[in-house]
């Protein structure tokens, strides 16, 4: 049995704090070719199928976070700007009454919603669930409790990385045939693609 089967109790954080440098403006905002910001077409595609739905934004969002609020809890990053561990961490603390979280990128909108439920389904207890398409690793990863108090001591811009490389016996490789869990977006072109 799964622990969604046992618990049910899962939640997904969204990290969508970040500065943004590469891309060379706000690209949570940037418009895709139907209409929706990058972040909405983000959030629109993942499935109601989670407990909690958490976003991180960064302290001078507060368009944003009235636009999603409806939708998502808000958590606004203590100090994005020293890096993804911040936002995650930040994130975490909110969810410390939660079983697992899947940790997902706010410029990733071409994952699947199938995929979304595959990771979550695959998570068991005191393990971590790895998405991989053709051998890559990819995102979202889920984490079940037991890796909360290490991600909220996290720092720099590596994200949870390192507790992949920490807890690799304990990484569950989810293989999918979905290529949105490695496109995210990082300079304008990419938005140009399909």
């Amino acid at each position: 049995m799964t622990m969604a089967d046992a618990v049910g109790d899962i939640g997904i954080i969204v990290l969508a704090a970040g500065a943004g440098r590469r891309f060379g403006s706000d690209k949570r905002r940037a418009t895709l070719p139907d209409g929706n910001t990058l972040l909405s077409a983000t959030l629109k595609s993942i499935p109601d199928v989670f407990a909690h739905k958490l976003l991180v934004l960064r302290q001078e969002d507060q368009d944003l976070a009235d636009t999603f609020a409806p939708e998502w809890q808000i958590c606004l990053a203590t100090d994005p700007q020293s890096g993804m561990a911040n936002s995650l961490a930040s994130g975490i603390a909110q969810a410390t009454q939660w079983h697992a979280a899947l940790i997902a990128l706010g410029d990733m909108p071409w994952v699947q919603p199938d995929t979304y439920i595959a990771i979550k389904d695959a998570l068991q207890d005191g393990e971590i669930v790895v998405p991989f398409h053709e051998g890559k690793r990819g995102n979202p990863v889920a984490f079940s409790h037991d890796y909360f108090d290490e991600i909220a001591s996290l720092s720099g811009d590596r994200g949870a990385r390192a507790l992949l490389e920490k807890y690799a016996a304990k990484c569950r490789h989810l293989d999918t045939a979905d290529e949105g869990i490695l496109r995210d977006v990082d300079h304008p072109e990419a938005l140009g693609l399909r």
